[in-house]
């Protein structure tokens, strides 16, 4: 996962190191505080991550729980953003005024107060289309927008991905009670959906173009291997933020160190600093940059029989087989009670049951591989 936290930790590791890097940065006692989040000018809630790193080389971050967190206009309002755990606040939506510049002031539970520059409001503009197109090895997602005010330069996205997948096998059958009964519609396993959200920083800008216009900025690719998103049908929605230059340049940073694996020659963490600061100790440095933007947002879809045909898409399963479980209690019970096996549907010979046929649970229970079976309510 490309995040704040793992960036502080590619900074210094790199995979032929013999020797460990020892920083000229000294970490507090109580480890530099990392601010994530952004004050949301639309009618979502504002979500803040507050953690610390202890430092350079640890892989463990502390959330930073018990914390005051407010939002603050130029004029004096503020607006509360409640602790919801684990370092974790959400409160919202915001009454904003765009005509209002917002900032966040936080008081740690140890008394240590931090406090953001005021940003403006960026009201961020429709996102014109997004589209895709087929490669040899997958789907490229795209999406094109600009902004008819001529105001907004600087973008970034982030999407959540949900596709539809079955199972191996569909069982139409459950071990209950020592017995073979029928499986109630509720509690079918076959069919599954599963979303992921964006990790990766995804920025872009028209600053430098004739044009403010961005199109077809790559989005994500959606592999035909090592991936069942694209077997029945894969949607994507994507949101848009629009950024001030210094908010998207903090990215950028980000974005350019991650990518890099991070090496005693990339920024440090004084380097990272963006608009928050220590009022406590001035000279102590805060990750984190709190920029203020609505957002909008469009969704796709697309379907198996949209694809090229002749495409092999791996579903994941091809290993899979089934077994036929003589129909005796004893047989039964080893197979189907010790959930070695689910059973997927009945074998018979002439008239007489024969036999159950099962899978192991993996190929046949579609949740085993990350998804659940409740329909997404926007799916078509």
């Amino acid at each position: 996962m490309k995040t704040i936290h793992w960036l502080l930790l590619l900074l210094v590791l790199t995979g032929g190191c013999t020797q460990k890097y020892i920083s000229p940065y000294h970490f507090p006692s109580v480890g530099y505080l990392v601010v994530e989040g952004y004050i949301n000018a639309d009618t979502f809630p504002t979500n803040f991550i507050l953690s610390r790193v202890t430092s350079l080389d640890s892989q463990y971050y502390v959330g930073e729980p018990g914390a005051v967190v407010n939002v603050e206009s130029q004029n004096g309002a503020i607006f509360p953003i409640p602790d919801v755990g684990n370092g974790a606040y959400s409160g919202g939506p915001l009454p904003l005024d765009v005509n209002q510049q917002y900032r966040v002031r936080i008081t740690t539970s140890d008394g240590q107060q931090f406090l953001s520059d005021f940003a403006p409001v960026n009201i961020t503009p429709p996102i014109d289309s997004v589209s895709w197109k087929t490669t040899s090895a997958g789907v490229n997602i795209y999406v094109s927008t600009h902004d008819p005010l001529n105001k907004i330069q600087y973008y970034q996205w982030k999407y959540d991905e949900t596709w539809e997948y079955n199972s191996a096998y569909e069982s139409g059958y459950e071990y209950l009670g020592g017995m073979i009964v029928s499986r109630p519609v509720s509690d079918m396993i076959y069919t599954c959906w599963q979303t992921n959200s964006s990790t990766d920083i995804i920025i872009g800008n028209s600053a430098k173009l004739k044009s403010n216009i961005i199109y077809e900025e790559p989005v994500t690719s959606v592999p035909y291997a090592n991936s069942n998103k694209l077997t029945i049908e894969y949607s994507i929605l994507v949101r848009q933020y629009a950024l001030t230059e210094d908010w998207y340049n903090f990215n950028q940073k980000i974005q350019k160190n991650t990518e890099n694996l991070g090496s005693i020659f990339d920024a440090q963490p004084s380097e990272l600093v963006g608009n928050i600061h220590c009022l406590t100790n001035p000279s102590e440095p805060v990750v984190g940059f709190i920029g203020c933007a609505s957002e909008t947002e469009a969704r796709i879809f697309i379907q198996r029989g949209q694809l090229p045909g002749s495409q092999v898409i791996l579903t994941g399963y091809e290993d899979c087989t089934e077994d036929t479980i003589a129909n005796t209690p004893v047989a039964l019970s080893m197979a189907y009670g010790t959930g070695q096996l689910i059973p997927v549907s009945l074998y018979y010979v002439g008239p007489s049951l024969a036999g159950i046929v099962g899978g192991p649970p993996f190929c046949v229970d579609c949740r085993l591989n990350g998804g659940f079976t409740q329909k997404p309510a926007y799916w078509q």
